[in-house]
Protein backbone atom coordinates (compact mmCIF):
# COMPACT_ATOMS: atom_id res chain seq x y z
CA UNK A 1 0.00 0.00 0.00
CA UNK A 2 1.47 3.38 -1.03
CA UNK A 3 0.44 6.34 1.66
CA UNK A 4 2.00 8.77 -1.21
CA UNK A 5 -0.24 8.49 -3.78
CA UNK A 6 -3.50 6.85 -1.63
CA UNK A 7 -3.58 3.51 -3.74
CA UNK A 8 -4.67 0.54 -2.20
CA UNK A 9 -5.03 -3.11 -3.35
CA UNK A 10 -8.28 -4.62 -4.67
CA UNK A 11 -8.08 -7.38 -1.94
CA UNK A 12 -7.93 -4.52 0.79
CA UNK A 13 -10.81 -1.97 -0.89
CA UNK A 14 -13.10 -5.05 -1.46
CA UNK A 15 -13.07 -5.91 2.19
CA UNK A 16 -13.49 -1.79 3.12
CA UNK A 17 -16.65 -1.73 0.48
CA UNK A 18 -18.88 -4.85 2.40
CA UNK A 19 -17.93 -3.15 5.77
CA UNK A 20 -19.17 0.30 4.73
CA UNK A 21 -22.32 -1.29 3.01
CA UNK A 22 -22.69 -4.65 5.33
CA UNK A 23 -23.09 -6.10 1.81
CA UNK A 24 -20.38 -9.38 3.02
CA UNK A 25 -21.00 -10.53 -1.15
CA UNK A 26 -20.36 -7.22 -2.40
CA UNK A 27 -17.63 -7.44 -5.44
CA UNK A 28 -15.47 -4.84 -6.68
CA UNK A 29 -15.56 -4.34 -10.11
CA UNK A 30 -12.94 -1.26 -10.51
CA UNK A 31 -12.21 1.95 -8.59
CA UNK A 32 -11.29 5.46 -8.85
CA UNK A 33 -9.29 7.21 -6.46
CA UNK A 34 -8.03 11.32 -6.73
CA UNK A 35 -6.37 13.56 -4.25
CA UNK A 36 -9.21 16.23 -2.56
CA UNK A 37 -7.29 20.05 -1.39
CA UNK A 38 -9.37 22.08 0.61
CA UNK A 39 -13.61 21.23 0.98
CA UNK A 40 -13.87 18.17 2.52
CA UNK A 41 -11.57 17.86 5.56
CA UNK A 42 -8.18 19.62 6.62
CA UNK A 43 -5.28 20.23 5.21
CA UNK A 44 -3.03 21.02 8.78
CA UNK A 45 0.95 20.83 8.08
CA UNK A 46 0.99 16.79 6.74
CA UNK A 47 -2.35 15.51 6.51
CA UNK A 48 -3.70 14.32 3.12
CA UNK A 49 -6.68 13.15 1.48
CA UNK A 50 -8.05 11.07 -1.14
CA UNK A 51 -11.51 10.30 -2.47
CA UNK A 52 -12.13 6.95 -3.15
CA UNK A 53 -15.09 5.65 -6.04
CA UNK A 54 -15.54 1.86 -5.07
CA UNK A 55 -17.49 0.39 -7.67
CA UNK A 56 -19.49 -2.99 -8.44
CA UNK A 57 -22.00 -3.99 -10.59
CA UNK A 58 -26.56 -3.56 -10.55
CA UNK A 59 -25.14 -0.79 -7.84
CA UNK A 60 -23.94 2.86 -7.99
CA UNK A 61 -20.25 3.62 -6.97
CA UNK A 62 -19.97 4.29 -2.92
CA UNK A 63 -17.66 6.78 -2.38
CA UNK A 64 -15.70 7.56 0.76
CA UNK A 65 -12.30 9.22 2.10
CA UNK A 66 -8.96 8.36 2.98
CA UNK A 67 -7.49 11.24 5.57
CA UNK A 68 -4.04 10.55 6.32
CA UNK A 69 -2.63 12.36 9.37
CA UNK A 70 1.18 12.00 9.21
CA UNK A 71 3.36 12.31 12.39
CA UNK A 72 5.19 15.50 13.58
CA UNK A 73 8.05 14.82 15.85
CA UNK A 74 7.95 16.82 19.26
CA UNK A 75 3.98 17.44 19.19
CA UNK A 76 2.78 17.63 22.82
CA UNK A 77 -0.83 15.54 22.71
CA UNK A 78 -2.05 18.95 23.78
CA UNK A 79 -0.12 21.19 21.30
CA UNK A 80 -2.74 22.65 19.39
CA UNK A 81 -2.48 21.29 16.26
CA UNK A 82 -1.39 17.59 17.71
CA UNK A 83 -1.27 15.34 14.49
CA UNK A 84 -3.12 12.15 16.04
CA UNK A 85 -5.75 14.65 17.89
CA UNK A 86 -8.60 14.04 15.01
CA UNK A 87 -7.95 9.70 14.59
CA UNK A 88 -8.14 9.96 18.67
CA UNK A 89 -11.78 11.55 18.79
CA UNK A 90 -13.07 9.79 15.84
CA UNK A 91 -11.89 6.28 18.03
CA UNK A 92 -12.95 7.05 21.58
CA UNK A 93 -16.98 7.55 21.17
CA UNK A 94 -16.81 11.19 22.35
CA UNK A 95 -19.02 12.35 19.32
CA UNK A 96 -21.36 10.22 20.17
CA UNK A 97 -22.78 12.90 22.77
CA UNK A 98 -23.21 15.39 20.26
CA UNK A 99 -27.21 15.90 19.94
CA UNK A 100 -28.50 14.70 16.22
CA UNK A 101 -30.32 18.58 16.28
CA UNK A 102 -26.94 19.86 16.63
CA UNK A 103 -25.09 18.32 14.58
CA UNK A 104 -24.11 14.70 12.79
CA UNK A 105 -20.58 13.62 12.39
CA UNK A 106 -19.08 11.66 9.14
CA UNK A 107 -19.31 7.89 9.70
CA UNK A 108 -16.37 6.15 9.97
CA UNK A 109 -15.43 2.68 8.26
CA UNK A 110 -12.60 2.01 9.57
CA UNK A 111 -9.00 3.38 10.86
CA UNK A 112 -5.59 2.32 11.42
CA UNK A 113 -2.27 3.49 13.02
CA UNK A 114 0.70 2.90 11.10
CA UNK A 115 2.94 4.77 13.66
CA UNK A 116 3.68 7.63 11.49
CA UNK A 117 0.71 8.02 10.15
CA UNK A 118 -2.23 7.30 11.28
CA UNK A 119 -5.24 6.46 8.73
CA UNK A 120 -9.48 7.10 8.57
CA UNK A 121 -11.83 5.97 5.91
CA UNK A 122 -14.32 7.97 6.49
CA UNK A 123 -18.05 8.92 4.98
CA UNK A 124 -17.79 11.18 1.71
CA UNK A 125 -20.01 14.03 2.11
CA UNK A 126 -20.74 17.12 0.10
CA UNK A 127 -22.62 19.99 0.93
CA UNK A 128 -26.45 20.95 -0.10
CA UNK A 129 -26.35 23.97 1.07
CA UNK A 130 -25.84 27.49 -1.63
CA UNK A 131 -25.29 30.86 -0.40
CA UNK A 132 -25.33 31.39 3.45
CA UNK A 133 -28.18 34.57 4.73
CA UNK A 134 -27.78 35.72 8.03
CA UNK A 135 -30.56 33.53 8.84
CA UNK A 136 -28.54 30.64 7.93
CA UNK A 137 -25.65 32.04 10.68
CA UNK A 138 -27.98 32.31 13.16
CA UNK A 139 -29.25 28.47 12.65
CA UNK A 140 -25.38 27.83 13.06
CA UNK A 141 -25.22 29.60 15.94
CA UNK A 142 -28.30 27.72 17.62
CA UNK A 143 -26.59 24.16 16.66
CA UNK A 144 -22.86 25.32 18.24
CA UNK A 145 -25.55 26.72 21.26
CA UNK A 146 -27.25 22.96 21.60
CA UNK A 147 -23.90 21.26 20.77
CA UNK A 148 -21.96 23.15 23.85
CA UNK A 149 -24.86 23.04 26.05
CA UNK A 150 -24.88 19.46 25.84
CA UNK A 151 -21.77 19.25 27.58
CA UNK A 152 -22.02 22.28 29.53
CA UNK A 153 -24.97 20.02 31.39
CA UNK A 154 -22.95 17.12 31.53
CA UNK A 155 -21.80 15.27 34.70
CA UNK A 156 -18.26 15.03 33.99
CA UNK A 157 -16.43 16.89 30.46
CA UNK A 158 -14.25 14.97 28.62
CA UNK A 159 -10.77 14.80 30.09
CA UNK A 160 -8.59 12.76 27.81
CA UNK A 161 -5.13 14.00 26.98
CA UNK A 162 -5.57 14.79 23.58
CA UNK A 163 -7.70 16.95 23.68
CA UNK A 164 -7.18 21.02 23.28
CA UNK A 165 -7.40 22.60 26.59
CA UNK A 166 -8.97 26.17 25.73
CA UNK A 167 -7.47 26.16 22.18
CA UNK A 168 -7.04 30.19 22.18
CA UNK A 169 -5.44 30.60 24.62
CA UNK A 170 -2.51 28.14 23.94
CA UNK A 171 -1.87 29.37 20.40
CA UNK A 172 -0.60 32.96 21.99
CA UNK A 173 2.70 31.83 23.17
CA UNK A 174 3.92 30.95 19.54
CA UNK A 175 2.82 34.42 18.43
CA UNK A 176 5.56 36.36 20.67
CA UNK A 177 8.11 36.53 17.99
CA UNK A 178 5.97 38.31 15.07
CA UNK A 179 5.22 40.80 18.07
CA UNK A 180 8.88 41.18 19.07
CA UNK A 181 9.52 41.50 15.32
CA UNK A 182 6.15 43.94 14.72
CA UNK A 183 8.53 47.38 14.27
CA UNK A 184 10.86 45.60 11.71
CA UNK A 185 7.60 44.18 9.76
CA UNK A 186 6.45 48.05 9.79
CA UNK A 187 9.21 48.51 7.71
CA UNK A 188 7.70 46.81 4.68
CA UNK A 189 4.71 48.82 3.03
CA UNK A 190 2.44 45.72 2.88
CA UNK A 191 2.52 45.21 6.21
CA UNK A 192 2.50 49.41 6.78
CA UNK A 193 -1.28 48.88 4.91
CA UNK A 194 -2.87 45.52 6.53
CA UNK A 195 -1.63 47.21 10.23
CA UNK A 196 -1.42 51.12 9.77
CA UNK A 197 0.57 53.07 12.54
CA UNK A 198 -2.00 54.30 13.88
CA UNK A 199 -3.56 51.16 15.23
CA UNK A 200 0.10 50.14 16.08
CA UNK A 201 -0.52 51.14 19.34
CA UNK A 202 -3.68 49.83 20.47
CA UNK A 203 -2.73 46.77 19.25
CA UNK A 204 0.71 46.46 21.26
CA UNK A 205 -1.76 47.29 23.93
CA UNK A 206 -3.83 44.06 23.38
CA UNK A 207 -1.04 42.24 23.47
CA UNK A 208 0.55 43.18 26.61
CA UNK A 209 -2.70 42.65 28.16
CA UNK A 210 -3.01 38.96 26.67
CA UNK A 211 -2.80 37.24 30.04
CA UNK A 212 -6.13 38.77 31.30
CA UNK A 213 -7.77 37.36 27.96
CA UNK A 214 -6.26 34.20 28.46
CA UNK A 215 -7.39 33.64 32.38
CA UNK A 216 -10.88 34.37 31.62
CA UNK A 217 -10.99 32.12 29.60
CA UNK A 218 -10.17 29.30 32.36
CA UNK A 219 -12.54 30.78 34.60
CA UNK A 220 -15.53 30.27 32.27
CA UNK A 221 -17.80 27.46 32.26
CA UNK A 222 -16.20 24.95 30.44
CA UNK A 223 -17.41 22.73 27.69
CA UNK A 224 -16.45 20.03 25.42
CA UNK A 225 -15.65 22.42 21.72
CA UNK A 226 -14.89 21.87 18.30
CA UNK A 227 -13.17 25.60 17.50
CA UNK A 228 -12.90 24.96 13.62
CA UNK A 229 -16.70 25.45 13.13
CA UNK A 230 -16.78 27.61 10.49
CA UNK A 231 -18.43 27.17 6.57
CA UNK A 232 -16.37 24.55 5.21
CA UNK A 233 -16.43 22.23 8.03
CA UNK A 234 -20.54 22.72 8.23
CA UNK A 235 -21.71 20.36 5.64
CA UNK A 236 -26.15 20.51 5.10
CA UNK A 237 -28.03 17.62 3.93
CA UNK A 238 -31.15 17.67 4.09
CA UNK A 239 -32.67 18.86 7.75
CA UNK A 240 -29.12 17.65 9.43
CA UNK A 241 -25.92 19.16 9.33
CA UNK A 242 -22.68 17.24 9.41
CA UNK A 243 -20.12 19.07 11.39
CA UNK A 244 -15.96 17.41 10.05
CA UNK A 245 -12.63 17.68 10.67
CA UNK A 246 -12.30 17.71 14.73
CA UNK A 247 -8.41 17.97 14.55
CA UNK A 248 -8.26 21.35 17.05
CA UNK A 249 -11.11 19.85 19.23
CA UNK A 250 -10.63 19.81 23.15
CA UNK A 251 -12.37 21.60 26.51
CA UNK A 252 -12.74 25.56 26.13
CA UNK A 253 -14.86 28.41 27.30
CA UNK A 254 -18.49 28.68 26.26
CA UNK A 255 -18.97 31.13 23.73
CA UNK A 256 -15.33 30.17 21.73
CA UNK A 257 -16.77 28.12 19.54
CA UNK A 258 -18.51 31.00 17.88
CA UNK A 259 -15.13 32.30 17.32
CA UNK A 260 -14.03 30.26 13.49
CA UNK A 261 -17.54 30.65 12.57
CA UNK A 262 -17.70 34.44 12.60
CA UNK A 263 -13.91 35.45 11.99
CA UNK A 264 -13.64 32.93 9.00
CA UNK A 265 -16.45 34.36 7.85
CA UNK A 266 -15.59 37.39 7.62
CA UNK A 267 -12.58 36.89 4.96
CA UNK A 268 -14.75 35.21 2.77
CA UNK A 269 -18.24 36.58 2.80
CA UNK A 270 -18.64 39.73 1.47
CA UNK A 271 -16.98 42.13 4.57
CA UNK A 272 -18.15 45.28 5.78
CA UNK A 273 -18.60 47.06 9.01
CA UNK A 274 -22.31 46.76 8.66
CA UNK A 275 -21.95 42.91 7.74
CA UNK A 276 -19.51 42.39 10.61
CA UNK A 277 -21.92 44.12 13.08
CA UNK A 278 -25.11 42.09 11.38
CA UNK A 279 -23.22 38.73 11.49
CA UNK A 280 -22.02 39.42 15.27
CA UNK A 281 -25.51 39.75 16.39
CA UNK A 282 -26.67 36.77 14.13
CA UNK A 283 -24.41 34.09 15.39
CA UNK A 284 -24.75 35.30 18.88
CA UNK A 285 -28.23 35.58 19.73
CA UNK A 286 -28.79 31.96 17.74
CA UNK A 287 -26.08 30.40 20.31
CA UNK A 288 -28.05 31.89 23.19
CA UNK A 289 -30.92 29.96 21.64
CA UNK A 290 -29.30 27.06 21.33
CA UNK A 291 -27.88 27.17 25.10
CA UNK A 292 -31.17 27.80 26.49
CA UNK A 293 -33.17 24.87 24.29
CA UNK A 294 -30.85 22.47 25.69
CA UNK A 295 -31.44 23.91 29.44
CA UNK A 296 -28.54 25.92 30.15
CA UNK A 297 -29.82 29.09 32.21
CA UNK A 298 -26.40 30.58 33.06
CA UNK A 299 -25.76 34.63 32.16
CA UNK A 300 -25.57 35.11 28.47
CA UNK A 301 -22.39 37.56 29.45
CA UNK A 302 -20.27 34.65 30.44
CA UNK A 303 -20.81 33.49 26.90
CA UNK A 304 -20.09 36.94 25.06
CA UNK A 305 -16.94 37.05 27.43
CA UNK A 306 -15.46 33.96 26.25
CA UNK A 307 -16.64 34.89 22.50
CA UNK A 308 -14.89 37.76 22.85
CA UNK A 309 -11.96 37.25 24.39
CA UNK A 310 -11.56 34.22 22.19
CA UNK A 311 -11.87 36.25 19.14
CA UNK A 312 -9.44 39.27 20.53
CA UNK A 313 -7.17 35.90 20.81
CA UNK A 314 -7.52 34.71 17.56
CA UNK A 315 -7.42 37.94 16.49
CA UNK A 316 -3.54 38.78 17.91
CA UNK A 317 -2.97 35.33 15.75
CA UNK A 318 -4.28 36.94 12.81
CA UNK A 319 -1.53 39.94 12.82
CA UNK A 320 1.07 37.29 12.80
CA UNK A 321 -0.66 35.49 9.76
CA UNK A 322 -1.67 38.59 7.47
CA UNK A 323 2.00 39.92 7.95
CA UNK A 324 3.41 36.53 6.73
CA UNK A 325 1.38 35.98 4.30
CA UNK A 326 1.88 39.20 2.80
CA UNK A 327 5.68 39.85 3.32
CA UNK A 328 6.18 36.04 1.52
CA UNK A 329 6.27 36.17 -2.05
CA UNK A 330 5.56 32.31 -2.82
CA UNK A 331 2.13 33.11 -0.86
CA UNK A 332 1.32 36.04 -2.75
CA UNK A 333 -0.70 33.87 -5.68
CA UNK A 334 -2.53 32.04 -3.62
CA UNK A 335 -4.13 35.26 -1.73
CA UNK A 336 -4.74 36.69 -5.34
CA UNK A 337 -6.88 33.34 -6.18
CA UNK A 338 -8.69 33.29 -2.66
CA UNK A 339 -9.36 37.40 -2.87
CA UNK A 340 -9.62 37.86 -6.70
CA UNK A 341 -9.94 40.64 -8.20
CA UNK A 342 -7.79 42.41 -5.58
CA UNK A 343 -4.41 43.33 -5.53
CA UNK A 344 -2.63 42.81 -3.00
CA UNK A 345 -2.14 46.41 -2.07
CA UNK A 346 -6.22 46.33 -1.35
CA UNK A 347 -5.80 42.73 -0.16
CA UNK A 348 -3.61 44.47 2.72
CA UNK A 349 -6.28 46.94 3.57
CA UNK A 350 -8.97 44.34 3.57
CA UNK A 351 -7.46 42.08 5.77
CA UNK A 352 -6.78 45.94 7.79
CA UNK A 353 -10.59 47.07 7.86
CA UNK A 354 -11.82 43.32 8.85
CA UNK A 355 -9.36 43.95 12.05
CA UNK A 356 -11.07 46.68 12.80
CA UNK A 357 -13.56 44.40 14.06
CA UNK A 358 -11.86 41.06 14.68
CA UNK A 359 -9.60 42.42 16.91
CA UNK A 360 -9.82 46.12 17.89
CA UNK A 361 -13.84 46.07 18.66
CA UNK A 362 -13.67 42.70 20.29
CA UNK A 363 -10.99 43.66 22.20
CA UNK A 364 -12.45 46.78 23.54
CA UNK A 365 -15.54 44.94 24.53
CA UNK A 366 -13.52 42.20 26.50
CA UNK A 367 -11.54 45.19 28.49
CA UNK A 368 -14.93 46.91 29.24
CA UNK A 369 -16.66 43.00 30.06
CA UNK A 370 -13.13 42.61 32.06
CA UNK A 371 -13.15 45.42 33.67
CA UNK A 372 -9.96 47.02 32.51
Amino acid sequence: MNISDGQLSREYLTELLRKATGDPARRLSHWRCEPLHGGFGGAIGGTALFRYRLYSADSPPFQLVLKILQRRAGEDERAPYYWKREYEVYRSGLLAGIPRDAFVTPRIFHWQDHGETCWIFMQYLEDGKGEWTLADFHEMGRRLGRFNGAFLEAEALPNQPWLTLNWHAAIVPALADAFDALDAALTKPLARLTLPLEARDEILSIWQTRERFREALFQLPQTFCHIDAFRRNLLHSGDEVALIDWAMAGRGAIGVDLVALVAVSLYYDKFSADFAKKLDAAVFSGYIKGLRQVGWRGEAAQARLGYVCGMTLRGLAGVKQDINLLLDDSQHAALRRTHAPLSLEEIARFFAEIRRFRLLKMAREAKSLLGI
